[in-house]
C-alpha cells in the first residue's frame, strides 16, 4: 500500500508543507476545490465540516466550519485570489470567526499581541504530476516570522497531516474507480425523471458540445440504451448502456461500453440521489473501470470535466 509523510520546511514568512498522492493530478484538484469533497476531509481527525461553502472562481469567497470533536467551532473565510486551473490556486485564510479562545493561545505561542487580523494568511496550493501520481504543495505566508514560527509550534504540521490523511482514505476513491458528486437546484423527483425520459434525455446528456442521438432506449431492469455521441469535432461515439438495478428517486447502476464485442471496454457506474431540501438534490455518480491504468487513462481524456458538463447541463435543462 502506497504511504506517503508530509514535509515540512520554514521559508521566509512561509511555512511550506509537500505530500504526495498516488492519484492523477485532475482527481487531486476534484478533492480540493468541490465543496461536496472537501466536506470529508478537511480538518484534523475527529473533526466535522457542518458548513462548506466553496465559490470557486477568482473573487469568489468560501466559508468553511470546522467543528471539533467537542462542538466547538472554527469557521475559515476568505477569498479566492488566483487560479491557474490544474495548476495552482491562491486565496486568504482569515481568522476573523474563530474562538477567542485560539486567538489567545496562538498569539501566546507567537510571543505577540495585538488584533487578530495578524494571524491572517494567505495560502497558496501548487498541484504537480509525476508518473500518475500528484505532489500537493502548501505555502502559507504570515505577517512576519515570528507568527510563523507560532503557527508552526501550535499544531499546524499534525492538523494539515491529518486532513491528508483524510483526504486520501475518505475523499480520494479507489485506484480503479472516479467519483463525481455535484449539487442540483431542483427536486429530487424532476432530477430522477430526466434520468428515466426515454424522450428528453438526448436534450442534455453528454458534455458540452456533444450531441447524443438514441437508437433505441428501454429504462427498466434488463434494458438497454443504444445511442452515439457527435464531438465537436464530427467524430462519433457508439454506446451501449444495460441496467442492472433501479430503484425510483433512489438509485440507478448500469454497466457502460461501446457495444462493440470486440473491445473490452465495459465499465460499471452506480449513480445515487440524495433529497437535501425540496428544491436541492445531490448526485452522486461512481464509475468502476477494471483497472487503475483504464482509470486514469479517462481521467486524462477528460472524463471528470465531462461527468460535471453533463449533470450541469441537466441542471441548465431542468431550469
Amino acid at each position: 500500500m502506497f504511504k506517503q509523510d508530509m514535509t515540512v520546511s520554514l521559508e521566509e514568512k512561509i511555512v511550506r508543507m509537500e505530500r504526495i498522492f498516488q492519484a492523477p493530478l485532475k482527481l487531486v484538484w476534484e478533492v480540493w476545490t468541490n465543496p461536496l469533497h472537501i466536506e470529508k476531509w478537511w480538518g484534523p481527525k475527529g473533526f466535522t465540516n457542518p458548513t462548506v461553502e466553496f465559490d470557486f472562481k477568482v473573487g469568489g469567497s468560501y466559508r468553511i466550519v470546522m467543528r471539533s470533536p467537542d462542538g466547538v467551532d472554527y469557521p475559515v473565510v476568505g477569498k479566492f485570489l488566483e487560479i491557474t486551473p490544474y495548476e495552482s490556486f491562491v486565496m486568504t485564510d482569515l481568522v476573523d470567526e474563530h474562538p477567542d479562545e485560539w486567538v489567545k493561545e496562538v498569539q501566546k505561542m507567537a510571543g505577540v499581541t495585538g488584533d487578530r487580523s495578524m494571524l491572517n494568511s494567505k495560502l497558496r496550493v501548487l498541484f504537480e504530476e509525476t508518473n500518475g501520481k500528484t505532489k500537493v504543495i502548501l505555502l502559507t505566508e504570515f505577517m512576519n516570522n515570528q507568527i510563523r514560527d507560532g503557527f508552526a509550534n501550535s499544531g499546524m504540521k499534525e492538523g494539515w497531516s491529518q486532513s491528508f490523511e483524510k483526504l486520501e482514505s475518505e475523499a480520494l476513491p479507489k485506484t480503479n474507480e472516479l467519483i463525481i458528486e455535484k449539487k442540483l437546484s431542483h427536486p429530487i423527483d424532476l432530477v430522477f425523471s430526466a434520468f428515466a425520459d426515454q424522450l428528453n434525455i438526448n436534450s442534455w446528456w453528454g458534455p458540452n458540445g456533444f450531441t447524443t442521438t438514441t437508437e433505441s432506449r428501454d429504462f427498466r431492469v434488463g434494458g438497454k440504451w443504444i445511442y452515439t455521441m457527435k464531438g465537436p469535432d464530427g467524430k462519433i461515439y457508439p454506446n451501449l448502456v444495460e441496467y442492472k438495478v433501479i430503484k425510483d428517486f433512489e438509485y440507478i447502476e448500469y454497466l457502460h461500453g461501446s457495444g462493440d464485442s470486440t473491445k473490452d471496454d465495459n465499465f460499471l457506474v452506480k449513480i445515487w440521489f440524495t433529497s437535501i431540501n425540496k428544491n436541492q438534490t445531490i448526485i452522486k455518480m461512481n464509475m468502476i473501470f477494471p483497472n487503475a491504468e483504464i482509470r486514469d487513462t479517462v481521467v486524462s481524456f477528460g472524463a471528470i470535466e465531462g461527468a460535471h458538463q453533463t449533470i450541469s447541463r441537466l441542471n441548465q435543462y431542468l431550469n
